[in-house]
């Protein structure tokens, strides 16, 4: 049921973001894929008022909505509040994601930069994501048989090596996980969410950032003690979710203890005795 038609709430273009427009302007114009111009009144309207239904996501910064556009096409809204640091992380996002042109990422349909708020317009995948099929109200049961996890990792693989070698300036993504694995139809898997990566340095020197990003269970040791940043990262995140389909564990699990203990995926493999038996791999999948 559709809210009664009200004004949408859409500021007027501020200074700050009219120059970020015209620097997203420039970078689109070089870029080969088609990303269209939104207006907020648009998606307000496509989103039903960003109603709280239409909620599926959310970061520390941002919320992501279903939508549907006039045209019948759904799409997943990410929306945004602006500041100095969001506007630019915005524009780097954009920027990477049209350049990339590969089966096996999530592509950008358009963006909207109006008053306070920074919207990117992706494709919307109904099925969720690996980490609701695995772990979530999305799961299966039984789970996901061994063809469709395969087939999970093989694309995923497919579209890191992408990123990090097959496209025309190297990308390393910083936050690849299952709940950023989006999942088709048929159960093809797609790489989402850029709003953390950075163009990979050109020489084979790692970068060192003072601020380390991604998510808890995830993050290489390298880059969470020392900040280097390397495609490795996105490796050793890819192998956490490696283990994910393997075993059927989160990356971070509870011990149920009061003390809220908690211990990561690739702690409890190589600690656990379940590590030389086959049998406890797949207890979780019983």
């Amino acid at each position: 049921m559709s809210l009664p038609r009200r004004s949408s709430p859409s500021a007027s273009p501020e200074p700050a973001q009219e120059g970020l427009a015209a620097e997203l302007r420039r970078a689109l114009a070089g870029a080969p894929s088609r990303c269209r111009w939104f207006r907020y009144e648009e998606l307000y309207d496509a989103t039903n008022h960003f109603s709280p239904g239409n909620l599926v996501g959310k970061g520390a910064h941002s919320r992501v909505y279903r939508g549907g556009l006039a045209s019948g096409q759904r799409v997943a809204i990410k929306l945004c509040r602006a500041s100095a640091e969001a506007s630019k992380d915005f524009l780097r996002e954009v920027d990477i994601i049209t350049k990339l042109q590969h089966g096996r990422i999530v592509p950008l349909v358009g963006v909207c930069v109006e008053g306070p708020n920074l919207i990117s317009v992706y494709r919307y995948l109904p099925r969720g994501s690996l980490e609701d099929n695995l772990h979530g109200k999305k799961r299966s049961k039984p789970a996901l048989p061994w063809e469709k996890r395969y087939r999970a990792a093989v694309g995923v693989a497919e579209a890191l090596s992408y990123v990090h070698s097959g496209c025309s300036r190297p990308v390393i993504h910083r936050d690849v996980k299952s709940s950023n694995i989006l999942l088709t139809d048929d159960f093809e898997p797609q790489l989402s969410d850029f709003g953390l990566a950075i163009w990979a340095p050109s020489s084979p020197s790692s970068l060192t950032h003072s601020d380390v990003v991604g998510t808890f269970g995830y993050l290489a040791p390298e880059y969470f003690m020392y900040g280097k940043v390397t495609d490795k990262v996105d490796v050793y995140a890819f192998g956490v979710v490696l283990l994910e389909l393997l075993t059927g564990r989160r990356p971070i699990t509870g011990d149920g203890s009061p003390k809220g203990h908690h211990q990561s995926l690739v702690m409890w493999l190589r600690s656990s005795t379940a590590a030389t038996s086959p049998t406890c791999w797949t207890r979780a999948w019983t």
